[in-house]
Order: C-alpha cells, then sequence, then structure tokens
C-alpha cells in the first residue's frame, strides 16, 4: 500500500473526511466496477450502482478497516457482499437475475461487429462471453486471482470461504473456460 493512501485511510477515520475518502473512490473505483461489471455478467448499470453501494458500506464502515490486508481486497470483500446481498434481495424478482444472455440485442450486435473488426478485441469479447457462463462464485474468484493479481488466501478472505472452496472454484472455473473457448484463446486465460 503506497504511504499516501494510509493517509487517506487514516484521515477517513480519524475525522469521517469525506475529501480524503473521495481519493480512496478514485483509487479504487475503476477495480471496484470492473470487479462487479464480470459478477453481474456484464450489467453496468447494476455494476455501477453496486459501486455505489459499496462505497457508501465502505466509509460507513471505514473504521473498521484494521490494515490487515490491502485495502483494494477490504473493498472488494464489500463489493462481493454487496453483489451476493443484491442476488439474495431480487432472487424471486425474475426481472432482476441474470440470464446467461445479459447483453442487449444491440451490445450482441456492436460485440459481433468488434469481433469482426479486430482478431485480438474478438478474443477479449470472447473471454468476456466464456466468464458470463461461469457460475458467480467461479467467476468471482477467477477475476479476483487473474484479473487483479489476489492470491487464493486473499480471495478465500474477500469471498469469506475456505481456501480449499476457492482453489475448488478457480480449478473448476478454468476447466470450464478451457471447455467453452479455443484451445488458443484458453492458453491466454488459464
Amino acid at each position: 500500500m503506497r504511504d499516501i493512501e494510509k493517509q487517506w485511510i487514516k484521515a477517513a477515520i480519524l475525522n469521517k473526511d469525506t475529501k480524503y475518502f473521495g481519493y480512496l473512490v478514485e483509487e479504487h473505483q475503476v477495480t471496484v466496477r470492473g470487479y462487479l461489471r464480470r459478477l453481474t455478467k456484464g450489467n453496468a448499470a447494476l455494476a455501477d450502482d453496486l459501486a455505489q453501494d459499496t462505497f457508501l458500506t465502505a466509509f460507513r464502515k471505514i473504521a473498521s478497516y484494521s490494515g490487515k490486508g490491502s485495502f483494494k481486497s477490504w473493498l472488494l470483500a464489500i463489493a462481493y457482499r454487496c453483489f451476493l446481498q443484491h442476488i439474495r434481495k431480487n432472487s424471486s424478482n425474475p426481472l432482476m437475475n441474470f440470464p446467461l444472455d445479459d447483453f442487449e440485442a444491440s451490445e450482441l450486435e456492436d460485440l459481433t461487429q468488434a469481433e469482426e473488426n479486430a482478431n485480438s478485441i474478438g478474443n477479449k469479447i470472447d473471454i468476456e462471453k466464456a466468464f458470463i457462463q461461469l457460475k458467480k462464485n467461479e467467476r468471482s474468484a477467477l477475476t479476483l486471482c487473474y484479473s487483479y493479481g489476489m492470491s487464493h488466501s486473499e480471495v478465500s478472505d474477500i469471498m469469506d470461504m475456505p481456501l480449499g472452496t476457492v482453489k475448488s472454484h478457480i480449478s473448476r472455473g478454468k476447466d470450464t473456460l478451457k471447455k467453452i473457448l479455443s484451445p488458443v484463446e484458453a492458453d491466454m486465460v488459464c
């Protein structure tokens, strides 16, 4: 953790200073939004709403941040809990569930056009489409490990799961991705 980030955290804890907490939001919002976008299968609006809930919760609970582990891990744990809470709250509402094809038709057309225009963009889009098909815990564990460089132990803390369970989710998720993607693309991810 950078020294300046430690100072922002200290000011936010001691003074409930929104200015310094705002600096922390600026520092971590891309990571939190990206993680939530992956969990919500590309639903940007929902990911933004959950990110806002994450940062509001983090501000209210900033004094509970002990400094054990990174601040980013602490935020991602809050984001994951916000995501799970949203799912539990809306599980009886079929409009709020996440179907496999969570993209709107126009977005799929844009994705198809992008695939035709650039192979590297096409590979990235294929990977995102494959991630959508994973179970939520597999999606979360793989994203934390491979997109954000978290250790299995950190993922275990963030997801509040035993280390062995996290390793199982990662293994099953990688196996599923390998089945979905062509051998060349699977090597890029795993």
